[in-house]
């Protein structure tokens, strides 16, 4: 298992942590200091997951989750 902590620019979002869980093949995702977290399945498509996460709700909002989770995604190097 590995933790990274992030750090962004994006309200909500200033200070996130990921965790890797090899052994399960998960993804865990959430900021520091908001109540939302996002558990994706690292053997299937990333993409489609967090589209299906973002669906619904408050457009702005999740768009900020897509810009972040993207971001870590990519700097993890899991595309």
């Amino acid at each position: 298992m590995k933790a990274k902590l992030f750090e962004f620019l994006i309200t909500d979002f200033e200070e996130v942590y990921a965790v890797i869980d090899n052994e399960k093949q998960r993804l865990h995702i959430s900021p520091v200091n908001y109540s939302y977290n996002i558990t994706l399945d690292i053997t299937r498509d990333l993409n489609e997951q967090i589209v299906q996460n973002t669906e619904y709700g408050e457009m702005g909002f999740n768009k900020r989750v897509r810009q972040v989770v993207g971001k870590i995604i990519k700097e993890l190097d899991l595309v």
